[in-house]
């Protein structure tokens, strides 16, 4: 099954252009795929023939909520930036995702689409799809790895993370982890998870009551669900930064980001507590600070604290956990971070919709497939800027 490729194992290698090299490969077997071909054609488009030359985008009008592509886009589109650096066959398939990607953006952006400002997952709206269609759209997301459980890649693992949320995905994505563990090797266990505060309506905090009493953000959602089920002890939480208080502007921050401007102070801040069980030290929960100010950390930004609290080693076997819906998106994120960064064998599972956690409508599986999209096309231009030597800056602005 094409969904398979998203289980696969890509080479470990010493060395970061050769890792590049390999995460195209990776992006184009899922986004150029005969299921996402079928997909397109459902809306009336068509996925860019190998070879065709699509049109630069006029704007950056169709990605989401202020991110931008890196100024070398652009002539690589064009055609004037092929240097024999990038192959023909890389700048075609980075093209192509491009030109795919905003046929999405248009399409399949549920959260955008009729927004005055930022929306969460769960403030999505409704189309109006025939029967038929949905039915359509759910088999095409299945066989693009969007709905269906797979058991993990390896019998154990260095490190296992767990990936944070919102109401009970903490706590059934921990709990999946621990059933994992009966039959494999989890190695060390991190929780992954944000200063995002609680979500007003619909209410959050009387939904996560059961296993996080008094929790305030996401951070306390992790620790919570760690406790509950892995029956792990939290230490008291540290600021990795060194600052005194989570309520005043963290300096580190400030000079890498600039002034918060409407960024909550909560979330220039980075949070470490301690985790252990009968044995002595089993793992950590983290919290991460924005990188995209002033929305809340993201995926991304929890996979980049993990990589300098863990330091990880290179070929290291990582095991990411999360809901099935997530698992593309967040894959190329995990690949991108800790394959393409550190060489990292990254691994990434989820539990399907018997547990509940998000609704399976044509609306959310469309909606993170476009995730899915936009985190493969970052993943494509982190990996051309490794071959094409361009200096690492300030990461840019993304959106989970």
């Amino acid at each position: 099954m094409l969904s398979e490729l998203l289980g696969s194992a890509l080479p470990v290698s010493d060395d970061p252009r050769e890792r590049s090299r390999h995460a195209f490969g990776f992006v184009s077997g899922w986004l150029f795929s005969e299921p996402m071909r079928e997909l397109l054609v459902e809306f009336g488009e068509h996925l860019p023939p190998s070879g065709s030359m699509p049109s630069p985008p006029p704007d950056d009008d169709w990605l989401h909520s202020g991110e931008a592509l890196p100024a070398w886009i652009p002539d690589l589109l064009r055609g004037t930036a092929e240097d024999g650096r990038l192959t023909a066959d890389q700048v075609d398939v980075l093209r192509r995702t491009i030109a795919v990607e905003q046929i999405a953006a248009e399409h399949f952006d549920f959260r955008g689409r009729g927004a005055t400002g930022y929306r969460e997952r769960h403030q999505a709206v409704a189309a109006d799809f025939s029967d038929d269609r949905r039915e359509r759209i759910f088999r095409l997301a299945a066989q693009l790895g969007l709905v269906n459980e797979a058991a993990p890649r390896y019998p154990e693992y260095d490190e296992t993370l767990i990936l944070g949320g919102g109401y009970s995905s903490p706590q059934l994505r921990a709990k999946y982890a621990s059933q994992i563990g009966r039959n494999y090797e989890l190695g060390r266990l991190y929780f992954l998870g944000s200063p995002r505060f609680l979500i007003a309506e619909p209410p959050e905090a009387p939904a996560v009551e059961y296993y996080a009493r008094g929790a305030s953000d996401e951070f306390d959602l992790m620790i919570g669900a760690a406790e509950r089920e892995f029956s792990l002890i939290s230490a008291a939480p540290i600021l990795v930064c060194g600052c005194v208080a989570t309520d005043v502007l963290c300096e580190e921050w400030r000079e890498a980001f600039g002034e918060p401007g409407e960024t909550p102070l909560a979330y220039t801040h980075e949070r470490v507590a301690d985790l252990r069980d009968g044995g002595g030290p089993r793992g950590q929960v983290l919290s991460a600070h924005t990188s995209r100010p002033p929305f809340r950390p993201d995926t991304s930004d929890t996979f980049a604290l993990w990589a300098r609290v863990s330091e990880p080693q290179l070929g290291q076997r990582a095991l990411i956990v999360t809901t099935q819906v997530f698992v593309p998106f967040q894959a190329f994120d995990g690949v991108r971070r800790l394959y393409l960064a550190h060489g990292l064998d990254v691994d990434a599972v989820g539990f399907g919709a018997g547990w509940g956690d998000r609704p399976l409508t044509a609306e959310y599986l469309l909606q993170e497939t476009l995730s899915a999209m936009r985190s493969a096309r970052r993943l494509l231009v982190d990996a051309a800027e490794v071959l094409l030597d361009v200096p690492v800056t300030d990461p840019p602005m993304e959106m989970s």
